[in-house]
């Protein structure tokens, strides 16, 4: 509690006249400064009593239950008033760092009655994907002689999970639309034809063909019908993997590896889906499985993907405090040196037992137990049944694993796709490079390119991204044989 303007003019007067009845010896300024500050002290204890026996209730409602990066979410508060005094003040909803108003307003300046309701309307945008808080409301009070202030912060927090850019979203629906799906055949998994990125081969007409395979163009120059034939797939249980792991998290320029991965993960989970193929998301760091949406075909599986996909972990900017300059992204850090001191009567039995102790959680925590772990699981489920795992990461603190992984799928007989976001087409670069710049780069393409043959030689496929690549032209990319 402070004094106010108006506050800090009556204290002085006081003052005044008290300084001046003591230099005149005049009573009547001695009682005028008296008068004025016990004024001053009754006001103050009405003013404490009315804090202490406030009673307020904050209820905020988030109207829009899929919010979007760059998209207005509307929210709805409701300040209740329960004790039968009014409340003189500001009411000022707290607005989360990393968003910003776009209409209405979270700020209203009134008396609010006794046992009355005050409600605000207002439409935050989220600047970035992730979890936003709304901390509380923030109140400025003022008595009612105007002379003391104070602000209070009710706690009542909100959070709103902003998923990724609308437009992202909309392109997965339209990247799904765009396959041309039939079935054909008598068996009960009818198999696929995949128009246009399943396309085979050119053979003769022969009748009973349907007229739309016909391939007109060839007709002039061969002088004979020909028909297009495509190539059949039967469903095949697909599970997408995103790297959660530090180095995904971290961004340096416009987008983040882990934003680009969840988009990725949600078109490419619908392309799926739309063509038949029962599909599901996972999402790992480097111990254990985050989160996970089993394969499936369900009429809301889409939706539980896109669920899955808003509690990924946010990206986290390399100026924020708290990282270090020059530090490496997805290094794990070092582990402290061993100062454990041989005593003269210990043996070399427990000294090699305490190193043996120290070392075992590194190399669990190194193999990434998770995603390795999550792969077998799944091919211990599937029973035989041929898998498709795509698994979108950098190779930088999953690499171990990722490549135990891809030895699993090899030895067990399933597919395994790998789409590595590289890192250095993710960073800011200087126009004009040094020299250690340069053969910084050079040394992790080299390392790049050994990870992608010891991949290949496990007979998984490979694709190497930037934040330019899309859905589509990843699709485009496996199809025609190029990972």
């Amino acid at each position: 509690m402070r004094s106010s303007p108006v506050g800090t003019v009556i204290i002085s007067a006081s003052i005044a006249f008290a300084f001046a009845s003591i230099v005149f010896a005049n009573l009547s300024w001695a009682v005028a400064s008296i008068a004025i500050a016990g004024a001053y002290i009754y006001a103050h204890a009405r003013f404490a009593s009315e804090i202490e026996r406030t009673s307020l209730e904050i209820s905020r409602i988030v109207l829009d239950e899929l919010g979007f990066a760059g998209e207005p979410i509307g929210v709805k508060v409701e300040i209740l008033n329960k004790d039968p005094v009014p409340v003189r003040a500001v009411f000022e909803d707290q607005v989360p760092k990393d968003c910003e108003l776009s209409a209405g307003s979270n700020r209203s300046e009134r008396v609010l009655p006794g046992r009355s309701i005050l409600t605000l309307s207002y439409s935050l945008v989220p600047k970035r994907r992730g979890v936003h808080r709304i901390d509380g409301m923030r109140i400025e009070r003022v008595d009612a002689l105007g002379l003391l202030e104070t602000a209070q912060l009710i706690d009542a927090m909100t959070l709103i999970n902003a998923h990724t850019r609308k437009d992202s979203f909309d392109s997965a629906r339209k990247i799904a639309g765009k396959e041309h799906i039939e079935f054909s055949g008598m068996a009960r998994s009818p198999a696929i034809i995949l128009r246009e990125l399943e396309f085979d081969g050119i053979r003769d007409y022969v009748p009973g063909d349907r007229a739309r395979d016909i391939h007109w163009k060839l007709l002039p120059k061969l002088g004979r019908l020909m028909t297009k034939t495509y190539k059949k797939e039967g469903s095949l249980q697909t599970l997408v993997f995103v790297d959660c792991g530090r180095s995904m998290r971290f961004q340096e320029h416009k987008i983040s590896k882990i934003d680009h991965a969840v988009d990725l993960s949600m078109q490419l989970s619908n392309v799926l889906i739309s063509s038949f193929h029962p599909a599901g998301v996972a999402t790992f760091d480097e111990t254990h499985v985050i989160g996970s949406a089993p394969p499936s075909l369900g009429r809301h599986q889409f939706e539980k993907i896109v669920a899955l996909l808003r509690n990924v972990p946010d990206s986290i900017r390399v100026d924020e405090p708290g990282i270090a300059a020059g530090e490496q992204p997805g290094t794990p850090p070092e582990r402290p040196a061993m100062t454990h001191k041989v005593e003269p009567g210990e043996g070399e039995e427990a000294f090699l037992s305490k190193i043996d102790s120290i070392s075992k959680p590194a190399r669990k925590i190194s193999l990434g137990i998770g995603l390795e772990g999550a792969v077998k699981e799944a091919l211990a489920r599937s029973k035989g049944q041929e898998l498709m795992f795509i698994i979108i990461s950098d190779l930088i603190s999953s690499r171990e694993a990722v490549l135990a992984a891809a030895k699993t799928c090899q030895r067990a007989g399933s597919k395994m796709i790998v789409i590595q976001t590289y890192d250095d087409w993710y960073k800011r670069r200087a126009e004009t490079p040094e020299v250690h710049e340069i053969e910084g780069l050079y040394s992790n393409l080299h390392a790049a390119l050994s990870v992608e043959a010891a991949l290949r030689g496990f007979g998984s496929s490979f694709v190497r991204i930037g934040p330019a690549d899309t859905a589509a032209g990843i699709v485009r990319a496996i199809r025609r044989g190029k990972a």
